[in-house]
């Protein structure tokens, strides 16, 4: 019996032991599957390089069968990348995003796509968070009956973290 209680009194110190090491470990370590590819920074906080690719998705509508796909690829200040939107039954807008990327991360571009054979383009914002990529909801301009952002709103559809793959 006193081997067994000594047997768990060395196990218990032993994993004690360990749980303190890995608590200590290197503030300096990177996570690896962070999305950032590089970032640089003075002393001030303010970012003089970066370069980050990325792809985010969205699906809803009543079936789940509407979906948002963003690829973006942000060079320094400039954001340029591919949007797809398809809603289900309907024809889908496809095309190519080009805009800059400002201070806490807002995106503002302009969305130049396909749909019904014609060519048309659309501003477009958003935010860069931890969580994906929030958009800025769209409203209809009643002067000119086009959709545009919402700027009294806040980036409050997330568009999550997707593979670029498919």
């Amino acid at each position: 019996m006193k081997k067994i209680k000594a047997l768990c009194a060395s196990f218990a110190a032993t994993a004690a032991l360990s749980l303190v090491i890995s608590c200590q470990s290197s503030p300096q370590q990177q996570d690896t599957n962070d999305t950032t590819n590089s970032k640089k920074k003075i002393k001030r906080g303010k970012i003089t390089k970066r370069t980050q690719d990325g792809c985010y998705a969205k699906v809803s509508g009543q079936q789940m069968k509407d979906t948002l796909f963003v690829k973006l690829h942000v060079e320094n200040d400039k954001v340029s990348g591919d949007m797809m939107e398809t809603i289900f039954e309907k024809d889908r807008r496809k095309g190519t995003i080009s805009g800059t990327i400002e201070k806490d991360n807002i995106i503002k571009a302009t969305w130049t796509f396909m749909q019904e054979g014609m060519t048309d383009s659309m501003k477009v914002a958003f935010r860069l968070t931890h969580a994906g990529l929030m958009q800025q909801p769209l409203k209809v301009d009643a002067a000119t009956g086009r959709q545009v952002p919402d700027t009294s709103s806040p980036y409050s559809i997330l568009l999550k973290p997707a593979d670029c793959n498919k």
